[in-house]
């Protein structure tokens, strides 16, 4: 008998073990990864919270900044020499209030500036780090340029502070130069020996610095003329791109700390590529620079390293990136306490040549001199404004802020004066018609005025004293145009003495009117020799035989000097000498619009007279006699003292490098002001002179409406840093850039919040 066969024991239980196992296993991934999934979402909360509140803290820094400005002098609180918080200060706000941003400022007159934005909150604190001016940097205020600013920013119980030091920095007040593309100190004329010269400060170009003598017509070579030279310099600071040298540049620099002063040449470092690479057929002839300048670094020629610390190119890292200026809060403050112009306000024609876009009407700021009255007056706060184009000049009276939306011409002297009050070595005031413009040899050959004369200048920062020139910035949303037509509004403060001595010379003698007119020494009256009221008009007459006016108004002013004739007192003394002379300049004043196409008009015979009395080689400025301290006979020269900031690009005939064929934004004396019935060419090559003592800081933002036709004489400038910028005025608004020297990111609890 076989045996049953034997069969497995059945193993339900072990299945379902497995099973319990694998339940068991797959609760825990479940578990896992739920919980994975909710630290990862709770992690992910906490860092948007955290990024929230940093990026709101950031929002505080960028606030405060704002604040600062626009008002230079806004603050929240002192800061202690350790950098660590002190008492609070009154704080003025100027931001407003926005809900499409959820945008708000907590009210508080004092102390720690506190808003909302978004679902955050934040609290900032900002003021200037204690640090002393060096007298030494004369373009730089260190008292105002360091600023401490801690921000915390606020999200929920999530708090983040971002602690910095900031640096100021004043495009307008430390730049001699600046130029937001590349910056050009090539200006001249082919076949001439003159100089351009510059002086004082840094210059600055942020995407090059091209400097040399005109060697080039249109890209084409040219007869070598007019150099370039520099004096006093402070540095040459190009920041994302090169610096090219197309000749032997002289150079001086000043001393400072850690540095002597340095007499050298810059050598030639560049040969500018007349078949170079554009991006535009019209890029070559319109302003822009070949692609083998811009990128290309050439070398410094250094070989003893002097000039590392005083010329950069980007390897040094300085770039200051141009910003607009806060053109909405001029206005405000316009609209306050200043003199706000509207578009429908600015009615008065101002014809331009052939190839300028029409600005349409302006509105003219006349601000007078000491030779006739102005109708412009600087406002409360100091600030104007206008939606239109402006013309200014003249002398203001305290601190202003020129902005347009448009254009701004520059059509005369501006803001130069004398004292009213000054007293010489006996005689007359030598400051009596304006400024004493005396130059240590000659206004040819020396870049600046003599030592005594800069003293004056240099002075102006003192209030207790006569202030010659305020502190004035003048903002254009497009271009700053220098405008040389009228020798009437150039070079009136020169002019109205000559003419006096003219007049004085027909009533005596030359020799007579010099010692007695021109002089400083002289009395001022007019002695003489007629012995008639008829025959003095006979004298008056022959003047207006040299320098002529209408017949009728020729007529009337020769009566008012017979009328005058005492036959008991036969002298003009200079109280009716005056009276008498400054009807005449007035009488060329009123006639200047209907008589300036008539090369005969007396002011330009003025005009020719007197630089000829200057000259020892007609027609140049390079040969002049010397400047003397006791007379009146000054070169004539457009003086423009400022803060001249345009935000406009280049966008007319310009071509890049060495090249006379570059059209800067001035106009005035030249052939197209004929044709366009606007003016004459009142000067020849090289005798025009230009003075601008302050800055030029063009940002080339915003496009500009093309100029396509040519529009001035070239004139001799001289460029010169005003060495009281960093100093002066300083009162709301002010043109500022700023960068982040150092940067914390820090976190804090709620309860440091709450007490910040």
């Amino acid at each position: 008998m076989n045996p049953s066969p034997r069969r497995p024991f059945p193993r339900h239980g072990s299945a379902t073990l497995i099973a319990l196992g694998m339940g068991f296993v797959l609760l825990i991934v479940i578990a896992g990864v739920r919980s994975f999934s909710s630290y990862r979402i709770q992690n992910t909360i906490t860092e948007s919270r955290n990024l929230k509140a940093l990026a709101i803290a950031e929002a505080g820094v960028s606030m405060a900044i704002a604040e600062l400005a626009n008002n230079s002098r806004f603050k929240t609180h002192k800061v202690n020499a350790n950098l660590t918080w002190s008492t609070p200060e009154d704080t003025s706000k100027s931001l407003q209030n926005d809900t499409n941003f959820g945008f708000s400022l907590t009210a508080a007159a004092k102390g720690t500036y506190s808003g909302k934005l978004g679902d955050g909150e934040f609290k900032v604190r900002l003021g200037p780090i204690p640090y002393q001016d060096d007298p030494r940097t004369l373009n730089i205020d260190e008292s105002k340029a360091f600023f401490l600013v801690e921000s915390m920013g606020k999200i929920g119980d999530t708090i983040r502070v971002v602690k910095s030091i900031i640096q100021r920095r004043f495009p307008g007040r430390e730049f001699l130069l600046y130029d937001g593309g590349f910056l050009s100190l090539v200006y001249g004329t082919p076949a001439m020996n003159n100089a351009n010269k510059f002086s004082t400060g840094h210059l600055y170009g942020h995407l090059g610095i091209e400097i040399g003598r005109i060697l080039n017509s249109s890209h084409s070579p040219c007869t070598p003329g007019t150099n370039q030279e520099l004096y006093d310099m402070n540095s040459i600071i190009c920041g994302d791109g090169g610096i090219f040298l197309y000749n032997d540049i002289k150079a001086q620099f000043r001393a400072r700390p850690g540095l002597p002063a340095l007499d050298t040449t810059l050598k030639k470092n560049s040969t500018f590529p007349l078949n170079g690479t554009y991006s535009t057929p019209d890029g070559k002839k319109f302003g822009e620079y070949p692609k083998e300048l811009l990128e290309t670094t050439p070398e410094i020629d250094d070989p003893t390293g002097v000039l590392k610390d005083r010329v950069k190119d980007k390897s040094a890292h300085v770039s200051l990136t141009p910003i607009s200026p806060e053109f909405e809060a001029y206005k405000k403050e316009a609209q306050s306490q200043g003199t706000y112009i509207p578009l429908s306000a600015c009615n008065e024609d101002y014809p331009l040549t052939a190839g300028w876009p029409s600005p349409g009407k302006v509105k003219v700021l006349d601000f007078g001199n000491q030779i006739h009255g102005g109708d412009a007056t600087v406002p409360t706060n100091g600030v104007i404004f206008s939606d239109g184009p402006l013309v200014i000049k003249g002398n203001p009276k305290k601190e202003v802020k020129i902005v347009s939306r448009k254009d701004i011409f520059v059509a005369g002297d501006f803001n130069q004066a004398g004292d009213p009050n000054a007293t010489g070595g006996g005689g007359q005031n030598p400051q009596r018609y304006g400024f004493p413009q005396n130059y240590q040899d000659n206004a040819g050959k020396n870049e600046d005025y003599k030592d005594t004369a800069k003293a004056l200048l240099k002075d102006d920062t003192d209030t207790s004293k006569f202030v010659h020139h305020q502190p004035a910035t003048i903002i254009a949303h497009d271009r700053i145009v220098f405008d040389y037509r009228s020798p009437i509004d150039c070079f009136e403060n020169e002019l109205y003495p000559y003419m006096k001595y003219k007049i004085a010379s027909q009533l005596k003698n030359a020799t007579a009117a010099k010692m007695s007119v021109l002089q400083v020494s002289g009395n001022g009256g007019a002695q003489i020799d007629a012995t008639t009221p008829a025959s003095v008009s006979n004298c008056i007459a022959s003047y207006f035989t040299d320098f002529p006016l209408e017949p009728a108004d020729q007529t009337s002013l020769a009566t008012d000097f017979a009328n005058a004739f005492d036959e008991d007192n036969p002298e003009y003394d200079n109280t009716k000498f005056e009276e008498l002379c400054k009807k005449v300049w007035t009488k060329y004043r009123e006639r200047y619009n209907t008589k300036k196409l008539d090369p005969n008009f007396g002011v330009y015979k003025l005009l020719k007279a007197l630089r000829a009395e200057m000259q020892t080689t007609a027609g140049s400025i390079t040969n002049l006699k010397p400047d003397k301290d006791d007379d009146f006979l000054f070169y004539p020269e457009m003086t423009t003292n400022g803060m001249f900031i345009s935000c406009g690009k280049r966008n007319r005939t310009f071509y890049s490098g060495p090249d006379y064929n570059k059209a800067y934004d001035e106009i005035g004396s030249e052939n197209t002001c004929v044709t366009a019935g606007i003016g004459i060419e009142h000067s020849q090559k090289g005798e025009l002179l230009h003075r601008l003592y302050g800055s030029e800081i063009r940002l080339n933002l915003f496009d500009a409406v093309r100029i396509t036709g040519d529009s001035y004489r070239e004139p001799t400038r001289r460029k010169l840093y005003d060495e009281s910028l960093p100093r002066a005025g300083n009162t709301g608004i002010d043109f500022a850039t700023y960068r982040l020297l150092t940067w914390q990111d820090l976190r804090a609890m709620p309860d440091e919040f709450t007490a910040f």
